[in-house]
């Protein structure tokens, strides 16, 4: 390795840890924090590009991106490398390749033991031990996990989980394919820095750098080019404003402009009053980096210099900033908007596949009347951003709690006067309070049954790719055409309907699936029935993964208590959806064990789960019979949701 340069190497996932290369995470590192969603869309995206090579017969793999490392000055080798950036990455690979380590061609182990924590004891055994039977009841000695190791028990079995639930990984067959595209196929590039580099001056750089160039930059300059050079500015406007995912599109279009916000969006400042995009260019102010403007048109080339990286806007003193964060990111929203101006009802994952963006665009715009239809999706597009931040659930964090992941909101923008000023106030969607009132805390019931549906959907479809549910609630609301007229009831009865077929498709058509072929929105939608009005006022989905046997596949030989036959182990009635962290807590526990010693894990995961438990206190015991009884009334409880009887 050369001495003053940087020396990057493509190598494959299985190259990464050959040449006896040893990685060690630093201890100013943070813990390994990635979680179900980032875990799953790293699998799913592999998986997708598996299947691409096998349709297309070639030779097609896929990029995880770059790991930066440097030689560790104490290193016994030139191969003995300190993690710079890419640590979380680099050790759910290892996690991965540990779970997968005899389902490939021949048992790969050459990664064990090639990625340690510096002075991190706890995270380096949990490496160490990941995969052993030990460390899959790693549960029962949850009281002495510590944040060092918890994120990786946690990932190991979120990727256990999710292999096991996966249609084209459960079997044999598809894991070994899977783990020899894994090892040969799936590429990263290793940058070493030289060695004394200094690490302070590398982050500062890295933190300061330009923004790189995105998939939504070239579709935004794509767009742009085919508009008449007066139109550039108003577009750029537009996209702009609704490229801030995380704000009500109200403020980053009119900032600090409350007459623009009035004009634009009406006196109460919640719906969009402007009609196209004609009327919007000639709202769009006329001085600031968006709207500058060269004497000429601007050919692709030129458009992606000028506009791909211009300055995003700094919202830090707005008000409401930092306050919602949305449950996807632009460029998936920017495929929702694709389907809705298509009136497309297809769910197919690769329509909302980010990256396909470039080429989903590509394949819409007609070759006529281009400029026609970019204007139409523009404004269609700040249709959508207005509808979807009143209409979609959010994260909020106005108020912190424990929960870092803040509180579920569904709430929509209204002017508000304090102090003689006019300031953006926020209530419950549906809410018919006073004008001036800002709400926080628990929704009206009109808004939490909507709320309720929506969590549901959310926690059930993780990947931004299989959120089609979040397309039909645009679709429907863009037909409503009049925003202030919806009901809660209607569009209660329009999440209620998706959620029912999905249900039907995944458990009623055909034969009726057990264990881990039953898919979560079953679970999810019977939470939601179970729950009446009263437990509704308290109950909140949560994200939950892991498929968890009441009576235990592998029960503790230590305790005592009634079985289950094998016959009825992976029954519906011996099932219930929780998170990865209580899965952990549960481990081989029998049902008596969990119903008496985790009342408070229970009482938070699934309403399923809750009744379970109570039949098991109250029979003091969970055998064939319980398992049966559960089964059926469940079972006919949401056939009678799902398949009603037809009326005569």
């Amino acid at each position: 390795m050369s001495n003053d340069r940087l020396n990057p190497e493509l190598l494959t996932v299985s190259g990464l840890f050959e040449s006896k290369a040893i990685y060690t995470v630093p201890v100013y590192q943070r813990n390994y924090a990635w979680r179900a969603e980032q875990i799953e869309q790293l699998i799913s995206d592999i998986q997708d590009a598996m299947s691409i090579k096998d349709k297309n017969r070639g030779e097609q793999g896929y990029f995880l991106g770059n790991i930066v490392v440097t030689q560790r000055q104490s290193g016994a080798s030139d191969n003995d490398f300190e993690v710079v950036d890419g640590q979380q990455r680099l050790t759910t690979l290892y996690l991965l390749l540990t779970f997968l380590e005899k389902d490939g061609e021949s048992p790969y182990t050459l990664h064990k033991g090639r990625l340690q924590y510096e002075s991190r004891a706890r995270a380096s055994e949990a490496l160490r031990r990941a995969g052993q039977e030990a460390f899959m009841r790693a549960g029962r000695l949850q009281d002495s996990v510590t944040s060092e190791d918890s994120g990786i028990h946690e990932g190991f079995n979120i990727i256990r989980q999710m292999i096991q639930q996966h249609d084209k990984l459960r079997h044999k067959d598809d894991r070994c394919k899977f783990t020899d595209f894994l090892l040969t196929k799936v590429t990263v590039v290793r940058a070493s820095l030289p060695p004394k580099t200094d690490l302070n001056r590398y982050f500062e750089i890295m933190n300061t750098r330009g923004q790189q160039l995105q998939h939504v930059d070239i579709v935004k300059a794509r767009l742009m080019s085919m508009l008449p050079e007066s139109e550039h500015a108003g577009f750029a406007w537009i996209w702009d404003a609704c490229a801030d995912m995380d704000s009500y599109v109200q403020m980053p279009l009119t900032r600090g402009n409350t007459a623009q916000r009035g004009q634009i969006f009406g006196d109460d400042w919640s719906w969009l009053k402007s009609t196209d995009f004609q009327a919007l260019c000639k709202a769009c102010p006329q001085t600031g980096a968006n709207t500058s403007v060269t004497s000429s048109a601007l050919s692709l080339d030129e458009a992606l210099r000028k506009y791909a990286r211009s300055a995003q806007q700094d919202s830090s003193g707005d008000e409401g900033s930092e306050r919602f964060r949305s449950p996807i990111e632009f460029s998936a929203f920017l495929l929702h908007v694709l389907k809705v101006k298509n009136t497309d009802e297809a769910e197919d994952e690769g329509q909302l596949d980010d990256k396909h963006l470039i080429k989903s665009f590509t394949d819409a715009i007609p070759h006529d009347k281009k400029a026609e239809w970019v204007q139409d999706f523009v404004f269609t597009l700040l249709k959508c951003r207005n509808l979807f931040d009143s209409f979609i659930l959010k994260r909020q964090f106005v108020t912190r709690t424990e929960d870092e992941e803040g509180d579920w909101s569904l709430q929509r923008l209204r002017k508000r006067m304090s102090n003689g000023r006019q300031i953006p106030g926020y209530v419950h969607v549906f809410s018919k309070a006073e004008k001036d009132a800002e709400e926080d805390g628990e929704a009206d019931s009109d808004t939490r049954d909507v709320l309720l549906l929506q969590s549901m959907l959310r926690i059930t479809y993780t990947s931004p790719r299989t959120m089609h549910w979040i397309t039909k609630v645009l679709q429907w609301l863009v037909a409503a055409q009049n925003p202030s007229a919806i009901s809660s009831s209607d569009l209660a009865h329009l999440l209620r309907g998706y959620a029912r077929s999905k249900v039907a498709a995944a458990f009623f058509d055909g034969e009726q699936p057990q264990g881990f072929d039953i898919g979560r929105i079953v679970f999810t939608y019977l939470d939601y029935l179970l729950l009446d009005q009263k437990s509704r006022q308290g109950f909140k989905f949560q994200f939950r993964n892991s498929i968890e046997h009441f009576y235990p596949q592998h029960p503790d030989k230590e305790q005592s208590g009634t079985s289950v036959s094998n016959s009825m182990l992976h029954l519906f009635g011996n099932l219930a959806l929780v998170s990865v962290s209580a899965n952990s807590k549960f481990s081989n526990s029998l049902p008596k064990a969990k119903a008496e010693n985790f009342k408070d894990t229970i009482q938070t995961q699934s309403p399923k789960l809750r009744e379970m438990a109570q039949m098991t206190r109250e029979k003091a015991a969970w055998d064939d019979e319980q398992v049966q009884s559960h089964h059926d009334k469940m079972v006919n409880l949401l056939r009678a949701d799902v398949k009603p009887a037809p009326t005569r």
